[in-house]
């Protein structure tokens, strides 16, 4: 959501209107900094028929929370040359966090 939204919004859709909106997508922000401790079934949906009760670290939800930092950083919700109190901050430990256990995550080439 957080990476199509912003893409959007560079694209120059106005879909952010209020300032709790834009609270709201930063707390969205602040939540999946924290992907890479958060255990699920993945993009795709492997384990389901494995282990249904065990869910593992998965690259391709990292990934894109990676996507979506990245994407979201610095990102003026109202639009270019508005408000400073609209721009998304994207801790850039939480980014460097995610990439590193990415790169645990996926083979040695």
């Amino acid at each position: 959501y957080l990476f199509y939204l912003s893409q959007m919004i560079r694209s120059g859709l106005v879909l952010i209107y209020t300032l709790q909106e834009c609270h709201i997508i930063q707390n969205l922000v602040y939540y999946i900094e924290r992907a890479y401790r958060i255990k699920d079934f993945g993009m795709w949906g492997q384990g389901i028929r494995d282990r249904p009760e065990e869910p593992e670290l998965s690259a391709s939800s990292i990934g894109i929370t990676i996507a979506a930092l990245r994407a979201c950083d610095g990102l003026n919700l109202f639009g270019e040359g508005c408000s400073r109190d609209t721009v998304l901050f994207v801790d850039p430990d939480a980014v460097f966090r995610n990439v590193t256990i990415l790169h645990s995550l996926l083979p040695r080439v």
